[in-house]
Parts: structure tokens; sequence; C-alpha cells
């Protein structure tokens, strides 16, 4: 079987649907599937235009300069299967059109949430937008139940199936289990206002009034990043690296006490909360969006209110100061990921969907 994986962003950049699209690919190969990646950056190739030759860090990964050309590649590459990352770009929706209109079966993964605001309001919205008209997938999925349940209400289709995001555990495993951690916590993600790193900070310096020695390391790039090392200044326990490659984040994910993502809107998922249940890594996160979904509250990790600087500071307390509760959720974290988000199971519940995607009434899926 080929599969086509399309992705607005190629997956060699920093972001959760980059890192999945990459994982699926990598997994489809080493099953024996012909795999091939199309993506939307005109950046990502010298020269950045449609070549079925072309190469990017693996085989088999092509980009796309002029979108019309994406009918090309469809021509060349002939897939079986069209798997969509990201429903709500134009580049997504015109490779649902393609497939549409040249009869190949397609599955649609929607990866995302609204920035803010209530369902409700977006599914009243969506009659406006071309994309309730024009997207019209063999099968859909989504990375959470709460990502799903915004897919039904956008779009009013039924039957979207919940596909976890996946994680490569042996790439992402501890050094070893119970082992010895850092005396820091850290933030890994893209410096932006709903990502309530602002809130990060207000409770380091709670933290830092009470002579508390834990440093809240900060990693990633982002419009806020100024605007947040104002916020720090005078914080000796504040950390800021920049931008860090999928090594050295492993590597700060297996040193820390726990990942802090404190989140105020808009997370279906949070792709960095299972990379670092894969490190053994304990998550202090929000009640946001699909994160209750991943985080078990007193088992794997701990969940506060969004906005909830002082819950993040005594969370962030408890794990560094009591060690048994942080064996306890650093052992449950671990056996969490190798038993949900392998992506040995996620793999398989996609491969599974294509099968059946291909012998599928594409009809099923419309608004009923």
């Amino acid at each position: 079987m080929r599969v086509l994986l399309v992705s607005p962003w190629c997956p060699n950049k920093p972001g959760g649907v980059a890192s999945q699209v990459k994982i699926l690919y990598s997994w489809l190969q080493t099953k024996g599937y012909d795999a091939r990646v199309v993506c939307g950056e005109p950046s990502a190739l010298n020269p950045p235009t449609f070549n079925g030759r072309a190469r990017l860090v693996f085989d088999h990964v092509v980009a796309i300069r002029n979108p019309v050309l994406l009918r090309e590649a469809l021509k060349e590459l002939r897939p079986d299967i069209v798997h969509v990352h990201h429903v709500f770009t134009p580049f997504s929706a015109l490779a649902f059109a393609l497939c549409r209109k040249y009869n190949i079966p397609c599955i649609a993964t929607n990866h995302s949430l609204p920035p803010m605001g209530d369902f409700n309001l977006w599914a009243a919205a969506s009659y406006l937008t071309p994309h309730r008209w024009i997207i019209r997938p063999t099968r859909a999925t989504a990375v959470s139940k709460t990502a799903a349940h915004f897919l039904e209400k956008f779009f009013g289709w039924r039957n979207v199936s919940v596909i976890p995001n996946g994680v490569d555990t042996q790439r992402y495993a501890p050094r070893s289990m119970g082992d010895f951690r850092g005396d820091y916590v850290i933030y890994i993600g893209r410096l932006v206002w709903r990502k309530g790193v602002q809130n990060l900070i207000r409770a380091a310096r709670l933290l830092h009034r009470e002579e508390h020695t834990t440093r809240i390391v900060i990693a990633g790039e982002g419009y806020m990043m100024e605007y947040l090392k104002s916020l720090a200044s005078g914080l000796r326990n504040v950390v800021f690296l920049g931008r860090v490659d999928e090594g050295l984040k492993i590597e700060l994910l297996r040193g820390a006490r726990a990942l802090v993502l404190p989140s105020i809107s808009g997370e279906s998922f949070g792709v960095v909360l299972i990379e670092a249940f894969a490190t053994a890594t304990p998550v202090i996160a929000t009640r946001v969006g699909g994160i209750p979904e991943i985080v078990d509250h007193g088992l794997n990790g701990v969940l506060v209110e969004p906005g909830d600087h002082a819950g993040l500071a005594d969370s962030i307390l408890k794990l560094t100061q009591e060690d048994g509760l942080w064996r306890f959720m650093s052992w449950n974290a671990r056996r969490k990921a190798l038993e949900k988000y392998s992506i040995d199971i996620v793999g398989a519940m996609y491969e599974k969907m294509y099968i059946e995607a291909l012998n599928y009434p594409r009809e099923n899926i419309r608004m009923g």
C-alpha cells in the first residue's frame, strides 16, 4: 500500500503536527509500506519545488512551492490512500478537494482546537467558511475526545475516531527508572500567550521569594520571548534556553523532575506530555482542552486550573520535595506511555483505519 501523508508543516520543523508526521512516516516504512510525505512549506527544500526524487531528512519527503503543484504530486505519486494531518489550513483543504476529485480515499486527522472561545460559536461560524463544504474525507480522526467533539460541532460530522498522538518509547526512554533527577522543572514549547508561560514565571517568583532552589527551565521560541524575559527580571531561578533540538530535548526531559505545561486555552493534546511520560517524567499541567484526557491527576501528574500560578508553585514544590510521590508518578508516567501512546500502538490504529478506508463509503462521514 502506498500511503501519502500530507501536512502544512514539514517533518524537519519543530511542532506537534510535524513530529507526528515524522514518527508515523518512519513507522510505516518499518512496516513495509511505501510511505511518502508532501508538505506545504516552500523553504524546506532547495530548490523548493515538487520533484518526486527530492529528499529531506529522510527519503520520500517533498515540499511544494506552489499549492497548484499538489495536483501533480498526487498524479505522480499515485497513492492508494492520503492521510491529511491538520484540517484547518488552505493547504489541507486543497488536499481534501483533490482527493475528492480523483476519488482517492483520504483520512483527516484533527490536531487542533479553537485558540479561545466556545465551541458552539466556532461551529456557527463554520457555515461562513469554505472548509465545511470542501472537506469531505473518507474517515476522520482526532487526537483527543475534545478535538473529536470540536470536529463534530464544526462540521456536523459523526463517527469521528479518537487516535492519540504517539511517541517513540525507545528513543524517549529514561536513563533508568527511579534515577536521580536534576533540581529543575522544564517547559518545552512555543512562547505564545495561550501556552501560559507567563503564569509559570509568576509561579517561579513565588518560589524565589521563599528561597526555594528549584530552577524553572524554559526551552522554546516565540513572540513573547522578550516579554517573558522582562517578567522574569531579577529571578535567579528562571533559565531561558531558546530553541532546542530533539536530542537536547530528550536529555532535558530525562533530567527534569517534572514537565510543566501551563496552557490557558487551545490545547487539543500536547505531544510534549507523552514525550515526558516516555522518559518517566511526571507532568504538571492545566485542566484545558484535551490535557485531562492524558494526565491522570495524582497518578502520573498534577492538574491545576488555568492561570493558577500559586497552584503551579505548590505542585512544583510537591514533586521536587516529596521523593516517594515523585517515584510513584514517574513509574506511572512511563507505564502509560508504553501502554497507550507507543507509536507501535498508535501506528497499528492508523493502519487498521487505512485498510478500512480503502473499502469505506465516503458518505458515512457526511453530515447526519
